[in-house]
């Protein structure tokens, strides 16, 4: 029976029934660690990375390679003397994760080792309706592509993260309240994608511009920060908000659905304005085509062109950009009056171009004596494919550390 005698302020407690085993299990994750963040190592390296005794770091090798979860990977001659066994977090069961990115226009996986090593990269444009094949079926055939170049097979994969471009709930059940042009998307197509890349436990599914937002954390403009937010412009409007570094979800998974943000000057009367909301209005493409064609530009002019053209002085395209960040200044006042984030990214084809980014911020300092910290967005388009691998690599890493210790 365990002493329950006390012990002096600043000594060390008793050693509790058990702690033994769960000391050796925490030394084999320390060991295992650093094999993941900067294997392969020697023991003697794994020593002095760790603080361990040396013999303490063979008995945590030795057993890390009995479970199958370490193995020797080639040897160290560039010390004098014999030649060191080097070690790695090379699981026998696969241990490899994977990122499955879906669009109303393509979808992308990738394939990584634990150590976040790609291994494939597959893509394909979306088939849309009517004719698509249904949505299950055209990621069964990218998964294809991407195990065959990666020589793996599906039970090899520990974890998959999917990006939908839609609401998900806590319990990652996507809500589908706009129409889709791919055929199927809906939850029993989402239901048959995790049945094919891996059993309930073992996939994350996860909204589009919420990833995004973790992809910065990851890589990007927001990288290590606490409290941001991301909003996204483009075809749709999204934000995904980031608190005391965790992902905001609210109550129904809607947070961040700010299309429907009331805007000055923007009332939405019919059923199709309504449903797309005052910030989808304002600052929408349909908006956006508005300004052009007001101003005698083709309306299939890209954002890009005008807000490079601004910033070289051209007037025409100085009044649209003019016009189009006073809307979105609007919007960010509101985001930074609610929730005070350290920085707002901006991303999408409407909001994420640099060039952008002046104007905005003369429109900003026009509403009030408080301008939030305002960035564009350095991943681009890859935003939300890197945080989907962040996520992947995240639960993998977790997974492992489960199969040590037994936590």
């Amino acid at each position: 029976m365990p002493s329950t005698s006390p012990s002096l302020p600043g000594s060390p407690s008793p050693m509790p029934f058990g702690a033994a085993p769960v000391l050796r299990s925490l030394n084999e994750w320390s060991v295992a660690a650093h094999l993941l963040d900067a294997g392969p190592l020697t023991r003697v390296e794994l020593a002095e990375r760790t603080g361990l005794a040396l013999p303490t770091v063979g008995r945590a090798v030795a057993s890390l390679e009995q479970s199958g979860l370490a193995a020797r990977t080639g040897q160290d001659t560039s010390r004098k003397g014999p030649a060191a066994l080097l070690y790695g977090i090379e699981p026998q069961d696969g241990g490899l994760y994977a990122a499955l990115v879906v669009t109303p226009s393509d979808l992308r996986l990738t394939l990584h080792t634990m150590r976040g090593e790609r291994l494939a990269l597959a893509q394909a444009p979306a088939e849309a309706l009517p004719a698509g094949a249904p949505l299950e079926i055209q990621v069964q055939a990218l998964a294809n592509r991407a195990l065959a170049r990666a020589g793996a097979t599906r039970d090899r994969i520990w974890h998959t993260v999917i990006s939908v471009p839609t609401i998900v709930d806590g319990d990652g059940r996507v809500r589908r309240d706009l129409p889709s042009p791919l055929p199927h998307f809906d939850q029993e197509a989402i239901d048959a994608i995790r049945m094919d890349l891996g059993q309930d436990a073992a996939v994350t599914v996860e909204n589009d511009v919420n990833l995004a937002a973790l992809g910065e954390r990851a890589q990007g403009a927001a990288r290590g920060l606490d409290d941001f937010v991301y909003l996204h412009v483009s075809q749709g409007i999204g934000m995904g908000i980031v608190m005391h570094g965790e992902l905001h979800r609210g109550a129904r998974g809607a947070a961040g659905e700010v299309s429907r943000m009331p805007m000055a000057g923007i009332h939405p009367h019919g059923p199709r304005e309504r449903e797309l909301g005052p910030l989808q209005l304002a600052l929408g493409p349909t908006a956006f085509t508005a300004r052009l064609t007001a101003h005698g530009l083709p309306a299939d002019t890209p954002p890009a062109t005008v807000f490079e053209a601004a910033a070289r002085g051209d007037q025409t395209c100085t009044e649209i950009v003019q016009a189009h960040a006073a809307a979105l200044a609007q919007a960010l006042a509101g985001i930074d009056a609610v929730l005070d984030p350290a920085l707002i990214v901006l991303g999408g084809d409407l909001a994420g171009h640099p060039d952008l980014l002046p104007p905005l911020r003369t429109a900003l300092g026009a509403l009030g004596p408080r301008v939030p910290e305002v960035t564009a967005s350095t991943l681009g388009p890859d935003a939300v494919l890197r945080g989907a691998e962040a996520v992947a690599a995240a639960q993998v890493r977790e997974e492992l550390f489960r199969r040590i210790t037994g936590a």
